[in-house]
């Protein structure tokens, strides 16, 4: 049986998917397959991918009529990869060579979670111009993890057995955004084990546009997120809940900034934050205090917001 199934779901793709491709055939590890599932693209999305196909065995393109990442995921998990582990890869973003080798070897041992995840590292143009990276816990995630602040970040940073997928299901097709949190509860709620490993698995591709710059649509993910924890009776107090929309909200805030959003819009997702959980929103003292400070002097003044953005 191959070791990984790299499913990769792709609409529109053309400026990208070269590069996602080229960073998935760099990798040092070869006991791999590509699934390019591309989700009813209209520019030369597939045509780049055929010509890649054309260049490598492990490469198959799989077509559909338009139906989102959630349905193409799915069908590539349950029709067509043929992996031990699914690895979830998004058409814009990018692997380092060394990622598939790190996680075959944390799941060859006798300890292997049910799903793995690595730091992330985000970028807008290229990988050599990294802006941030995520973090890590040391702990497996819980389900109140999951929905405060979800540290996979992304599916390009999720691997996860071929048994744990087919037992959750899949991904709910219904959810547009924040899928993968809804499903990672699920996970979690069905006693999966899902761990980070501390280094960088992950190359994010940053945009202004898209669901990942949409604050509505991804206060409703974590919205969804809470009513399947509540589905599936996770036991959560209202102090775990208070704080895991504090942090959300908190994380909304930064999102607000960077985005750059109507005026004083991160100011009130900030103070929201601090009337539900001012210590879930100040446990990472410094986040806590530059989102807030950020946010004040953005809502006051944002000509003075922009200079201080300029320089850092």
């Amino acid at each position: 049986m191959t070791r990984f199934s790299v499913v990769i779901p792709c609409y529109n793709a053309a400026e990208t998917i070269a590069a996602t491709l080229n960073a998935v055939l760099d990798q040092t590890f070869f006991d791999f397959e590509v699934i390019v599932i591309d989700d009813g693209s209209t520019d030369e999305t597939v045509a780049i991918a055929s010509w890649f196909a054309q260049r490598s065995r492990r490469i198959r393109i799989v077509q559909q009529a338009n139906g989102g990442p959630s349905i193409a995921r799915n069908r590539a998990v349950f029709h067509h990869a043929e992996g031990e582990l699914i690895a979830f890869l998004d058409a814009d973003d990018i692997w380092p060579a060394n990622r598939l080798n790190v996680l075959d070897r944390r799941f060859a041992e006798t300890s292997a979670p049910d799903v793995a995840y690595g730091r992330v590292a985000f970028f807008a143009n290229s990988v050599a111009d990294v802006e941030t990276y995520s973090t890590v816990s040391n702990t497996p995630l819980t389900v109140a993890n999951l929905i405060a602040e979800n540290e996979t970040c992304t599916m390009s940073n999720i691997v996860v057995t071929r048994e744990a997928f087919i037992a959750s299901g899949g991904f709910n097709a219904n959810i547009v955004h924040g899928e993968d949190v809804e499903w990672l509860v699920r996970l979690a709620a069905g006693g999966a084990r899902i761990e980070g490993i501390d280094t960088v698995l992950t190359f994010y591709r940053t945009s202004r546009s898209g669901l990942s710059s949409d604050l509505a649509a991804m206060r409703f993910s974590w919205e969804t997120a809470l009513l399947t924890a509540r589905r599936l009776n996770v036991a959560l107090s209202q102090s775990e809940i208070n704080a895991a929309e504090a942090t959300h909200l908190r994380y909304l805030a930064r999102r607000a900034l960077r985005l750059e959003s109507r005026r004083g819009t991160a100011l009130k997702l900030a103070l929201k934050a601090l009337c539900l959980s001012p210590r879930a929103f100040f446990k990472q003292p410094s986040r806590g205090v530059l989102t807030l400070g950020a946010a004040t002097v953005e809502a006051l003044s944002p000509s003075a917001f922009k200079r201080l953005s300029a320089n850092h």
